[in-house]
């Protein structure tokens, strides 16, 4: 099993992790996906169970392999970019991690904030790849 790409957490190996918002949208655009940011910390327990529990399971890291490019995004120190993106579409998030999902040109979809429940996270994920 390869080894995980994200700068806190062991995926397991599941997905090849950016670490800047240019960089996953410029794949997600030749590739035809959308995109999947991870914003959170090393001490958050949500965030560690969303990357280590929950995108491993078989059917969630199915459909990111197929439409999703990841984006890792250290909350402390989050690119202007993407903390405008949340910003500006869940002002209101409080409780990490907070999930963002954008098309290739960065247009915010969809995002979500706190424990993820991994058949939720399924289903969000088939409905934006379904829109896509």
């Amino acid at each position: 099993m390869a080894a995980s790409t994200h700068p806190h957490f062991n995926d397991r190996g599941t997905l090849a992790w950016h670490s800047t918002f240019d960089g996953a949208l410029a794949e997600a655009k030749r590739d035809g996906k959308l995109v999947f940011i991870e914003m959170g910390r090393v001490q958050c327990g949500n965030c560690r169970s969303l990357v280590e529990s929950v995108v491993p399971q078989a059917g969630v890291a199915k459909l990111l392999a197929q439409s999703f490019v990841a984006v890792a995004s250290d909350i402390d120190d989050p690119e202007p970019a993407v903390l405008d993106l949340a910003m500006q579409n869940m002002p209101d998030a409080m409780m990490l991690p907070f999930v963002l999902f954008t098309d290739a040109e960065g247009n915010f979809l969809a995002g979500g904030q706190g424990a993820v429940n991994p058949s939720t996270f399924a289903k969000t994920l088939e409905g934006l790849a379904a829109r896509a």
